[in-house]
């Protein structure tokens, strides 16, 4: 019967530096009987009146509980009474392995040497498999089943297909584990060559419950500890250790219904104190090789730009787009350069995003793209007396992709790159062009086409522009989506070094690059002005709105 506090049975993951083959664990297994647990009631006559009563006398104290404590190393292979009596026939053995148990089950039988223990292990090269070696239950309820999951993923994980299982034909060989050609594979070949077999190592830790009077079944087989080590040297023990905490409990599945208690202790030979400390001394050597040569691979000073030029640097993310007309978007988009403003020569500008289908949130559409991006460019001004310069801009064209593989324009917007240095995350209103007559709605609907713009950079300001004032006026438009994009902005040049020493600010910096303070925050002002727009506009239409119901509402009365 197990206590009222249960201990934990989570695994354990442990990483250590030494080798895993050092690993041992000392393992108590106890067989807890009902005559051991409930005390035992015998008849006895007391002296003074002769009178029959009942004696209360523990079992336990006269031998009945049976226990058996035994240390285990890694991948050590102990035979159980099955095992002994199955390998003891040479005509059981299908594999090298085998033969080998039959080679040491022959000698241990020269010897006298017959296993009795109830405590055996699988090592990694058995044939052992078992559901609870992929199956992990959040209860001990008997009735709980494997999910669908555990059960397709049951037959994948196993670490050797033969042995015992495999079959002779009648030339005398074997049957092969695996065609290497299959012409028509079923939908588990499919699944199973999708999955790569995880490469760790499992031992197991077995106990057999059966009675002493009779040879254990695979029934009787309980696993009691796994041990798993993984190719980082991560090992996952599954109970773990007790340590100090109850004793875990298993019970048999047969009629006696026997309950046993074990305990898993960590037995591994401790290192002294004179070898940890040289040890350490080891690894604080071999860590001050690795970053010396680090240091000598990367050096000390950063790369800096030549004098007078500013690097650029943009980490951004189209992050996701919401409320367009039809579903499987993909953007494309490309970064402009203004005058002074240059990038090398393998540096990629233009972009094409994936095609993304859209998921209901609260009440918008919205699609997610993730889509990462960066770019480096340099701004180096020749002339003091030039004009304004101005910030690179990040051009987006937004196009769907309908079932007939047709290409339709959903919206077009820009991003001006921020000219200050930090974190931004800009919502991109939509927007784009229509036709001059309903035909063109028509071909869009039933035929794809839609209305483009020749130059992309029309969103802003035309590379052909060469005047002072840019109109249009008459150019009709559709708003549409919004975009969310996240940039990252990093600037870089000599005159940050000067700036730390001198106790100089940013504008001073900029100043010095031809690029004031004032002309930096001119998109800022730009950018508020027209939300202040948009602001007003929508208050127009509420106001109208409100009006033309108050209209409606006196002509009824």
């Amino acid at each position: 019967m197990a206590s009222l506090h249960e201990p934990d049975t989570g695994t354990a993951y442990y990483r250590s530096t030494d080798p895993v083959k050092n690993i041992k664990i000392r393992v108590r297994l106890e067989r807890v009987t009902s005559a051991g647990i409930v005390p035992q009631a015998t008849s006895a006559d007391h002296d003074a009146g002769g009178e029959s009563g009942m004696e209360m006398r523990d079992l336990s104290k006269q031998g009945v509980k049976d226990v058996e404590e035994i240390i285990v190393s890694w991948q050590e292979k102990i035979f159980s009474e099955r095992e002994f009596e199955l390998y003891s026939n040479i005509d059981n053995c299908y594999n090298d392995f085998e033969k080998t148990y039959n080679k040491r089950i022959t000698a241990m039988k020269t010897s006298g040497d017959q296993p009795k223990n109830k405590i055996f292990t699988y090592v990694d090269h058995d044939t052992f498999t078992q559901q609870d070696e992929t199956t992990d239950f959040k209860t001990t309820s008997p009735n709980e089943k494997p999910s669908i999951l555990a059960e397709k993923m049951a037959h994948l994980r196993r670490r050797k297909i033969g042995g015992a299982r495999q079959k002779r034909v009648k030339d005398g060989g074997f049957v092969p584990k695996q065609n290497l050609v299959l012409n028509k594979p079923s939908d588990d070949v499919k699944l199973q060559n999708h999955l790569l077999s995880a490469p760790v190592q499992i031992m197991h830790i077995m106990g057999d419950l059966s009675p002493r009077e009779r040879l254990g079944t695979e029934q009787d087989e309980v696993i009691l500890c796994t041990l798993k080590v993984d190719v980082n040297g991560v090992l996952s023990i599954h109970p773990d250790f007790n340590r100090g905490r109850s004793p875990y409990v298993v019970e048999t599945a047969h009629m006696g219904r026997e309950v046993f208690e074990y305990t898993l202790e960590h037995a591994s030979k401790q290192m002294s104190r004179q070898e940890q400390d040289k040890e350490l001394k080891m690894y604080r050597e071999v860590y001050t090789r690795h970053k010396d040569f680090l240091q000598a691979c990367v050096g000390m000073e950063f790369e800096m730009p030549s004098p007078g030029v500013l690097k650029l640097l943009v980490y951004g993310e189209i992050e996701s787009a919401k409320n367009f007309e039809f579903d499987d978007l993909y953007l494309h988009f490309f970064v402009d350069l203004p005058k002074y403003w240059s990038a090398e020569g393998h540096q990629q500008l233009s972009w094409v995003t994936q095609t993304c289908v859209s998921k209901v949130e609260e009440r918008d559409d919205v699609m997610h793209f993730s889509f990462p991006f960066d770019f480096e460019l340099f701004y180096r001004k020749e002339n003091e007396e030039d004009e304004m310069p101005r910030f690179p801009t990040i051009l987006i064209e937004v196009l769907s992709l309908d079932s007939w593989k047709r290409f339709r324009t959903e919206g077009y917007t820009y991003l001006t790159v921020p000219s200050q240095p930090g974190r931004f995350r800009e919502n991109l209103n939509c927007w784009r062009p229509l036709g001059t007559s309903i035909v063109s709605q028509l071909r869009r609907f039933f035929i794809g086409g839609s209305p483009e713009l020749e130059d992309p950079t029309y969103t802003v300001v035309p590379s052909t522009f060469q005047g002072t004032h840019l109109s249009k006026y008459g150019f009709k438009t559709e708003t549409t989506g919004t975009l969310t994009v996240n940039l990252n902005v990093i600037m870089q040049s000599r005159g940050f070094k000067e700036k730390k020493e001198k106790g100089k600010s940013l504008g001073v910096l900029l100043d010095t690059l031809g690029i004031s303070s004032v002309q930096a925050n001119i998109s800022n002002v730009l950018e508020a002005f027209k939300k202040a727009r948009l602001r007003m506009l929508q208050a127009r239409e509420n106001a109208t709105k409100e009006l033309m119901k108050e209209t409606v509402t006196k002509k009824d009365a």
